[in-house]
């Protein structure tokens, strides 16, 4: 039966039925013993990878019950609280470790819940603590190098987050080249990587690529238009396709993922140029600056979400009520929400807003047109701050208290000129008005 179980686990991932049903099977076949109990556990992790994390706690809950003193299962536990309830999954991941001192994940899993809360020091202490116990466990590298980013140790969080491709997010793609190693000259195969916030972000350093080497770009699909007019090198908006005509056109050597780009060109403050590099579509530009010229005042851009659940989602959204000390009747306010907002929001804030242009899995040239032509923008920790930054418009971010590693746990945001960072202190509102009174000197926003 151990062999059945051990499969279950190799399909987890890509067959989460199949899984289960293997572990049924054992289950049904020996309810009290040791393999059933091996069956329900990973009965729980099963659903723990489908993210069914409620129904995965009270199994695990269940096996914590029959055997108390197994460490893995409070990691497992604490896990499945991660997304709701960050002290009750702290406490877990710390029995698990203090059943067994040598339990790496655990160290990494609470890791991660002090990076994800604003503790990058404490992230740093367990994800070395991890390390120690298992020098390979690529989930506690990933939080060292995340932590070290976020305190603006560039040179060793790079390091640390170039070496774990492939984790989480993270997606690696094989066009059967070798990893270009930052040195060898030749044609190169750059590839995209999580968000299209992350694609624009790394963009950064295409240009340093390019100074050495002959650049190929495959981006998401979203940003084909916009990429091919900003950049003088072939561009495939094809990275999500199984089949990419890359290869069929060119004849590349090497091949690497976008993220692990600034490994070699921003180790340090000064290595980051922090000027723009996008083009919007001039046409784009002549039909939003036409209909913008018929509003009044100052027309400023504005967006409160950003993230998904497992991305901070809570932390990184405001309520549109939030930004009332921003809204005035002088000024001009354009959504950029990418998420539908209902009329009656729309309609009390007198917003402008066009889905068609902004709204989720749009072309991203729409969205570029839109922000070209803004005098400001007033937003949540979302794509828009990078497009934004890429096209040199002011623009004023609201960083919640728990910051993402990109907004760093202290200083200004080191990739783009335009962009000024303002961290929560007290509430979303009072945060807002103090980004008002930048917005003032940068756009000319009046100040309430």
């Amino acid at each position: 039966m151990e062999e059945e179980l051990l499969r279950a686990k190799s399909l987890a991932e890509s067959e989460p039925d199949e899984a289960m049903r293997i572990c049924c099977d054992v289950l049904n076949q020996d309810l009290d013993g040791l393999d059933g109990q091996r069956a329900l556990f990973m009965i729980g992790f099963i659903m723990m990878e489908a993210r069914r994390y409620g129904f995965a706690y009270q199994i695990f809950k269940r096996c914590a019950d029959v055997n108390p003193k197994v460490s893995e299962i409070y990691s497992n536990m604490g896990m499945c609280l991660e997304p709701t309830d960050a002290h009750g999954a702290v406490r877990l991941f710390q029995k698990a470790y203090q059943l067994r001192p040598d339990n790496s994940h655990a160290y990494a899993n609470e890791a991660l819940i002090h990076l994800q809360t604003g503790r990058p020091d404490k992230c740093i202490t367990l994800s070395e603590k991890a390390l120690e116990y298992e020098p390979d466990l690529m989930s506690a590298k990933h939080n060292l190098g995340l932590a070290q980013i976020m305190e603006r140790d560039f040179k060793s969080g790079w390091a640390n987050y170039f070496d774990t491709l492939g984790v989480k997010q993270r997606k690696k793609r094989d066009y059967g080249l070798p990893e270009w190693d930052g040195k060898a000259k030749g044609e190169v195969v750059i590839y995209g990587e999580q968000g299209v916030g992350d694609e624009v972000m790394f963009a950064s350093c295409l240009a340093d690529v390019q100074k050495t080497n002959n650049v190929i770009l495959d981006c998401d699909k979203r940003l084909e238009g916009l990429f091919k007019r900003s950049f003088d090198f072939p561009v495939y908006g094809t990275r999500f396709k199984k089949e990419t005509p890359i290869l069929d056109n060119h004849s590349p050597q090497y091949q690497i993922a976008m993220g692990q780009l600034p490994h070699f060109y921003r180790n340090d403050e000064d290595s980051f140029p922090g000027t723009p590099y996008l083009k919007p579509d001039p046409e784009l530009v002549i039909k939003w600056n036409a209909l913008f010229d018929t509003f009044k005042g100052r027309k400023i851009g504005v967006a409160w979400s950003g993230g998904l659940p497992e991305t901070g989602l809570k932390r990184r959204t405001l309520d549109p009520s939030d930004f009332e000390p921003l809204f005035n009747d002088e000024d001009t306010f354009i959504c950029l929400e990418y998420k539908e907002v209902s009329n009656e929001i729309l309609d009390k804030y007198n917003l402008k807003y066009y889905p068609r242009s902004v709204g989720k899995g749009q072309d991203i040239d729409e969205l570029a047109g839109i922000i070209a032509c803004l005098d400001v923008v007033v937003t949540a920790c979302t794509t828009v701050v990078y497009i934004a930054g890429a096209l040199n418009i002011p623009c004023v971010v609201l960083v919640p208290r728990e910051a993402g590693y990109r907004y760093h746990s202290h200083g200004q945001f080191p990739w783009y000129n335009s962009v000024e960072l303002v961290r929560q202190r007290n509430s979303w509102k009072k945060t807002v008005k103090e980004a008002v009174k930048i917005a003032n000197k940068r756009g000319g926003v009046k100040c309430l």
